[in-house]
């Protein structure tokens, strides 16, 4: 069995397990055309949708207007609720409730794994932050410092544009405060608790101190041939780009 089989099969018993249907977007699904100021939906067999429990349902989904080539799962259990292409023709993918809870706790399980490894993740922690250039090792070992110490969420663009909350990836400068060896990030994260964490780390500081001087408005960003780069986490789109 291959690595892609083997995650399906994975995510198939997930979704059994909360109650849900595994489902893609390459079956049949609702499609939505515009009509006046809305849109108006239509079953995978091209019939006006008019059943006022199925328009509440895809109204929930907060799909934006902007979407294009927008996918509807026509299973209100379907772990997979919809996809569309954003103005920059990414998929933005909208799922089940349940299904965020059922992979939540199958993070815990990796955590377990991932503490077995923590004294090797350490060693190499502390080498990349002694690295002189500000590379992608170098800011990603800033940001996996921070998780230990603090236990901050990763975060992701999406909740930084739409919320206006944020995660250890979506920081910006304004959210940090260098003091010699000491750092301070003041930033409101997921359902809007102010977050206040200070840290007596010398290391850290001093990457932290050299992000400042960086062009734009990110935080941890990183420099490479190309020039400087941001760290991205999207999980939406099921991709990790740190």
């Amino acid at each position: 069995m291959s690595a892609a089989d083997s995650h399906e099969t994975d995510a198939k018993t997930q979704a059994r397990s909360a109650g849900l249907h595994y489902v893609d977007r390459s079956m049949p699904g609702i499609t939505r055309r515009r009509a006046g100021r809305g849109f108006a939906l239509y079953a995978p067999d091209g019939s006006h949708i008019v059943d006022p429990v199925i328009i509440a349902r895809i109204r929930r989904l907060a799909i934006p207007p902007a979407y294009r080539n927008v996918w509807i799962c026509p299973d209100p259990k379907g772990h997979l609720q919809a996809v569309g292409e954003d103005a920059r023709g990414r998929l933005q993918y909208r799922y089940h409730p349940l299904w965020q809870g059922v992979r939540d706790e199958g993070k815990f399980g990796h955590m377990l794994v991932f503490g077995e490894k923590l004294p090797l993740l350490r060693e190499r922690v502390d080498q990349d932050l002694r690295r002189h250039r500000l590379d992608r090792e170098r800011v990603l070992a800033a940001i996996a410092r921070l998780m230990e110490r603090t236990m901050a969420r990763i975060g992701n663009d999406r909740y930084a544009k739409e919320n206006r909350s944020y995660g250890l990836t979506t920081l910006r400068h304004r959210h940090a405060t260098v003091h010699g060896r000491h750092l301070t990030l003041d930033f409101r994260a997921k359902h809007g608790i102010e977050q206040h964490l200070e840290l007596d780390d010398p290391r850290l500081a001093r990457v932290v101190s050299r992000l400042e001087d960086l062009p734009g408005q990110r935080l941890f960003q990183y420099v490479d041939a190309e020039g400087v780069q941001p760290v991205r986490y999207e999980s939406q789109g099921e991709e990790a780009a740190c």
